[in-house]
């Protein structure tokens, strides 16, 4: 019995799977470190890949066919680590959306500290996992379709006359980009975090949706290790000079004519453009570059002392390649940095607002999600995000000052009541419930489902538990609109819930409840070219039930007053004067005609469209 018993034992499978991608594209597969192995976990996985989260469905909609699913289990795949990365065999092409997906997942789920599900009901269909389409449709795009639940890779052939290091008309995949795969992950992942952030309701909202994606696809870049210290050993330290760190989709954008990368991090600060940039890539390049400008100068004051050291206190380094331990423990804190970055960029989500974001909410959400996390400790992250931001003239709305304890969100009333400690005790029972199942606790059962005093009709999932704390949750914010700025009239549906596990500085684990309020204004819908104008709020709660922030976005209501009701009529007028400029940029928009008011708001939230030649 025993023996047995130890026998079972030697035999569990590892924890971790390592498969070959290409860490930028194959446009640099004869770069150094461009062709690596990644480990991701090791889920029971069949052919396709299909694993429990993610589905690769190789159907070519151009040449109506299947290709062949590789089969991550067959031994001579497994024996090597996965396949060897190449343009011309489909496997591959699935094996690389599926390793880069799950890559992508990990770095949120170790940020958020919880699972997240891609579950959806869509058109009377029951889709559990985000589909990944490697060869979906021949053209120079690739984007998230919520209505289908999946990711859909295009491919085309690149520009005959200037195709830069691609051979003239070859066949680009999307699918094999590294940085297209993890910015359309991100989509889909911010989409389920924060779903109505596909509405443009400021110039900030799809602009944010970009240059978030934007941000994880490139900080990833720094986990590639072989690929980090090729670049580090190339400029001698000034990572500013790796421009294979910072570009984002070489091969795509040089294969469509550009002679360039699709986009780059690296930005020169002018308050000019934040003011007049209103197309959603070229304003979220504005936060991309605030982003790594906070990462540059951290990384800076983190690695001077090595540098010092290395130079014997003259600061200069020597002529010549860098010892290659001194790469090694720069690298080391490149990557440090870089993880301490996204980390805090998508911790952040917690933080910001349920309907309307903008470049000054998210700034605030940095601030106060690295400050909940190292509230005693290194402040050097949230002094630099400060002063990236302030230099392109994007400033929070209704502070003080730029002083930390002016951007942290302020606290509620004294008026607001606890939030029933049960409540947050029977958040904690089901999270923890869930993790025992390695199920996402909280998962939406479709696209447009939300909590309202009827909790969830989503009949596969096992906790029903949650469908009471959605009622309560609903009652509590009826009971207390007024503080938590929502307006009585009107429906309020609870959009989400999740439960926070917080670590103290002591070692004691703490839970906290994060909540998102939606309302919707239906008497003004005419005004908003088909945009809905919506309020919400979000709270976060600690275990005790104190409501620590209330982040409100909220409608004209008698229920409110002062401040409130400015920052309400400011954003209703500042929702009307942008889509009245998007109806002016564009004359397929000006239709003043019923049947037209539902293709308009369609188009405006197509990420399809916003894609379109620029993935």
């Amino acid at each position: 019995m025993r023996k047995r018993e130890d026998s079972r034992y030697y035999h569990m499978p590892p924890a971790r799977r390592p498969l070959r991608i290409y860490a930028s594209d194959p446009m640099l597969a004869r770069t150094p470190g461009n062709r690596l192995t990644i480990e991701v976990a090791n889920e029971r996985v069949q052919s396709g890949p299909r694993g429990s989260r993610f589905e690769v469905v190789d159907y070519d909609a151009s040449r109506k066919a299947f290709y062949p699913p590789v089969d991550l289990n067959d031994p001579a795949i497994l024996l090597h680590g996965g396949l060897e990365p190449t343009e011309s065999d489909p496997r591959f092409h699935q094996q690389m959306v599926y390793a880069v997906a799950m890559r992508t997942l990990e770095n949120f789920e170790r940020a958020l500290g919880r699972r997240l599900e891609f579950r959806r009901t869509t058109r009377g269909r029951r889709l559990p996992r985000l589909r990944l389409f490697p060869h979906a449709f021949h053209g120079a795009n690739a984007f998230y379709d919520r209505d289908l639940n999946a990711i859909l890779f295009g491919y085309f052939r690149a520009d005959r006359r200037d195709p830069g290091p691609n051979l003239p008309g070859q066949v680009v995949y999307t699918c094999l980009s590294h940085d297209i795969i993890a910015h359309e992950l991100t989509h889909a992942i911010v989409d389920r975090l924060r779903h109505h952030f596909l509405e443009p309701t400021n110039p900030d909202v799809l602009a944010f949706h970009e240059g978030f994606a934007d941000i994880v696809a490139l900080f990833q870049h720094f986990s590639f290790q072989e690929f980090l210290r090729e670049q580090i050993q190339r400029t001698r330290s000034d990572i500013r000079r790796g421009q294979l760190l910072f570009d984002l989709a070489q091969q795509f954008g040089y294969a469509t004519g550009t002679n360039q990368a699709l986009r780059s991090a690296i930005g020169q600060p002018d308050k000019r453009l934040y003011e007049t940039m209103l197309e959603p890539h070229e304003r979220g390049s504005i936060l991309v570059a605030a982003v790594f400008d906070a990462f540059f100068s951290t990384y800076d004051g983190r690695i001077r002392d090595l540098v010092r050291i290395a130079t014997g206190g003259t600061g200069t380094l020597p002529d010549g390649d860098l010892h290659p331990d001194l790469v090694n423990r720069i690298a080391a804190e490149a990557s440090r940095t870089a993880q301490s970055i996204l980390t805090m960029c998508i911790r952040a989500f917690d933080y910001l607002p349920a309907v309307d974001v903008t470049f000054g909410d998210y700034l605030r959400a940095l601030v106060t999600a690295d400050y909940e996390l190292l509230s005693g400790e290194d402040a050097q992250l949230r002094s630099a995000a400060i002063e990236a931001f302030r230099v392109r003239g994007i400033y929070p709305a209704h502070v003080a000052s730029l002083a930390e304890e002016s951007l942290i969100w302020e606290e509620p009333p004294a008026t607001l009541p606890r939030l029933p400690s049960e409540k947050i005790q029977l958040a904690s029972e089901i999270a923890l419930a869930a993790e025992a199942f390695n199920q996402d606790p909280f998962a939406e059962g479709s696209a447009d489902e939300t909590w309202g005093s009827y909790g969830s009709d989503d009949g596969d999932d096992p906790f029903a538990l949650k469908q009471g704390l959605a009622v309560g949750l609903h009652e509590y914010a009826v009971q207390n609109a007024a503080e938590l700025q929502l307006d009585p009239r009107r429906s309020i549906r609870v959009r989400g819930f999740h439960t926070v596990f917080r670590v103290k500085p002591r070692g004691q684990i703490l839970p906290e409840l994060v909540v998102q309020y939606v309302q919707t204004d239906d008497s003004r819908k005419d005004e908003f070219g088909g945009i809905p104008l919506r309020g919400g709020t979000t709270i976060v709660a600690g275990v005790d039930g104190r409501v620590r922030y209330v982040i409100a976005k909220p409608l004209t209501s008698a229920a409110i007053a002062g401040d409130a009701v400015r920052a309400a009529n400011e954003r209703a007028e500042k929702q009307r004067e942008y889509l009245a400029h998007c109806d002016l940029a564009d004359p397929r928009l000006t239709y003043d005609d019923e049947q037209y008011e539902l293709r308009r708001s369609l188009e405006r939230s197509r990420l399809a469209s916003l894609h379109e030649g620029l993935a």
